[in-house]
């Protein structure tokens, strides 16, 4: 069981902390400063100057009209100065001074009781948020959500509920076949654990949902109950597989649960004479307990219940904490929740199934065996059920049968896998697998005429190309896939003759790659010129001799006409070929395609140089070379 991550302080709050918002904001830069005293002098002295001059804004210089107003409790004009400040931020402001000004006004709407007026107010920040060009900034939409949700139940209003409950739902994108949302029977279910919770419970609703999406993660459901008076509760289930658990007895299971419980608890006071009911699953192995959170500052005590439950293979987990003066009414509310929840089995996972994934990765990853791969891949999908299993195991069923020329049954794995892949957290495996998924299903589009879908899914691919300077940038029209050099016009197609265009290893090198094949041409670009063409043909050499084990014999020159569309750009093309002489082996391959020459394209634009390379084993893929090298926009 893992341990259950502290609640967020906002969320931690029983009621609303007005006080907490009638400060001057921090900082609204993503960076944090370092520590005071870690910066030199006249980078603090800079500091000072930027916070100085953001205290004497207009945005601030509203804000502290609202915070006298709130602390001279004159709340109608609290209310009036806050939504003044909100209309400053509109229609395209500052998105860390919207988050700021439109929770300071929904606080003040919820603090007066003022609930439908909250609802409205978030509904129109929700509405901003989803057309801004840009897209809600990280966080924003989930905590808007959570502001609805709760000014819903306090008005009372079943639609402004039922939509937030909506947003929520698409907000934390549960993968669809492992979970079911049903809004008509108030009712979220679990399939793999076949575990079921409600929506709405009484006065508790669902607050924010974190799905499971490996067979090792743990799914986190998090809900808050609103008393009459506004003060809220939280409380948070979690419920994962621990495959550990399978041969364990019941005496290891409970000493199992006292660790995690010691360990999630060892900044707590254990409360012995608060005695906690059961959770309603007998048959599983279940510990409680209650303790204290001492807090400094006179600040109230928070008071913890804790819930563990082991059933089968699976570990449920509740926590719940609050102001000790709500103690009643958690230990009243509470069971409410839990008795909503159904959970008729424990199911066991196929048990096969990480043993499978492991071969399935040995296979592709580090035998290159696709074909074996593919066998063991299409073996294992049966028992696949969490959208990581299926993204990666589709991926290598439909790359292992495109390799094969299987395109049908290819098309069929790989789009199973494109419709996973958005929900599962990238790893470097997964990272790898979802980059491969993405130019296989290109290419696939395109030898099939979808010529948007290919286009699509190597731009998606392709959308960090640009790097942190942002030197190569996409086309702006969508359904065109190629990128553009900024600096120097240079444009090359994502997918050419056959080839794609790699991840670029840096703004000056790029590699392009044939998916069936694996054959691979590398271009750099931006390259100082060499005084002589024998200082170039040295470099060659000596390069290629160092990077691909090939000593390179005679060489013929010959002219290349480099394509461009820019009328300004007048480039200058040469075709070098060398003859291989000699060739390395290289160690714990297979197969080594015997080189019989490199070519370079070399192409020169005023005092700069681009250079396509390609080794070459046959005359089909030196006529499939010369394509790439036309088609590039030198």
């Amino acid at each position: 069981m893992p341990c259950l991550p502290r609640l967020p302080v906002f969320a931690r709050l029983p009621v609303i902390a007005l006080s907490a918002l009638l400060v001057a904001p921090g900082v609204l830069h993503a960076a944090e400063p370092r520590e005071k005293g870690t910066q030199p002098a006249a980078k603090r002295a800079e500091q000072a100057a930027e916070q100085s001059a953001e205290q004497n804004s207009p945005f601030f210089k509203q804000r502290r009209a609202v915070v006298d107003a709130a602390k001279a409790s004159r709340w109608d004009d609290a209310i009036a100065q806050a939504r003044k400040l909100v209309d400053m931020t509109q229609p395209q402001g500052n998105p860390y001074e919207q988050l700021d000004a439109s929770e300071l006004l929904y606080t003040l709407l919820y603090q007066q009781g003022q609930y439908a007026q909250a609802v409205l107010q978030t509904d129109q920040m929700m509405q901003l948020a989803a057309t801004d060009d840009m897209g809600p900034v990280n966080g924003q939409m989930q905590a808007l959500v959570q502001r609805g949700l709760m000014a819903a139940v306090m008005a009372d209003d079943k639609a402004a509920l039922a939509r937030y409950l909506q947003a929520l739902k698409q907000e934390a994108k549960p993968f669809a076949p492992l979970w079911q949302w049903d809004a008509q029977r108030n009712q979220l279910g679990y399939q793999a654990a076949q575990f079921s919770v409600p929506l709405v419970q009484g006065r508790w609703v669902l607050f924010q949902l974190e799905p499971a999406k490996d067979r090792k993660d743990a799914a986190s459901l998090q809900y808050v109950y609103l008393k009459p008076d506004g003060k809220r509760l939280l409380a948070r289930v979690q419920i994962s597989y621990e495959e550990r658990l399978k041969d364990m007895d019941v005496v290891a299971r409970q000493k199992w649960l006292q660790e995690e419980r010691s360990t999630l608890a060892s900044e707590q006071t254990p409360e012995p004479s608060i005695k906690l009911p059961a959770l309603p699953f007998t048959d599983g192995v279940q510990t409680q307990q209650a303790s204290r959170e001492k807090r400094s500052g006179g600040r109230p005590d928070i008071l913890h219940l804790d819930w563990a439950l082991v059933r089968g293979n699976w570990s449920l987990s509740l926590q719940a904490e609050q102001l000790d003066s709500e103690r009643d009414t958690a230990l009243q509310q509470l069971p409410q929740l839990w008795q909503a929840m159904q959970w008729p089995n424990a199911p066991e996972l196929p048990p096969q199934l990480p043993r499978q994934e492991r071969e399935v990765t040995m296979a592709w990853q580090v035998d290159k065996d696709w074909p074996k791969a593919g066998q063991l891949a299409r073996a294992a999908l049966p028992d696949a059920q969490y959208p990581a299993e299926l993204a990666r195991l589709n991926s290598v069923a439909g790359i292992s049968a495109f390799k094969a020329g299987q395109q049908a049954e290819a098309g069929r794995y790989l789009d199973q896998a494109l419709q996973a892949w958005p929900y599962v957290s990238l790893f470097r495996l997964e990272s790898e697998l979802v980059d491969q998924t993405q130019q296989y299903g290109a290419e696939l589009a395109a030898q099939q005429g979808r010529n948007a879908d290919a286009a699509a899914l190597m731009r998606q691919y392709l959308r960090n190309a640009g790097g942190l300077q942002n030197i190569w940038v996409q086309a702006k029209d969508p359904q065109v896939a190629e990128l553009e050099n900024r600096r120097t016009g240079m444009v090359l197609p994502m997918r050419a003759a056959g080839f794609h265009l790699q991840e670029p290893l840096d703004s000056q090198r790029m590699l392009y790659r044939d998916l069936m094949t694996e054959q691979q041409m590398g271009l750099t670009t931006g390259l100082k010129i060499p005084e002589t063409d024998d200082a170039q043909e040295k470099l060659l050499r000596t390069a290629v001799e160092k990077q691909f084990g090939l000593t390179l014999g005679a060489l013929k020159k010959s002219s290349f006409a480099a394509q461009t569309r820019a009328s300004d750009r007048k480039p200058v093309g040469r075709q070098w070929a060398f003859e291989v002489t000699a060739q390395q082996s290289k160690t714990g391959k297979k197969e080594v395609k015997l080189v019989k020459q490199v070519i370079f394209w070399i192409v020169d634009q005023a005092s700069t140089r681009s250079i396509l390379r390609a080794s070459i084993a046959t005359a089909g893929e030196q006529a499939q070379a010369e394509q790439l090298a036309k088609a590039l926009n030198w």
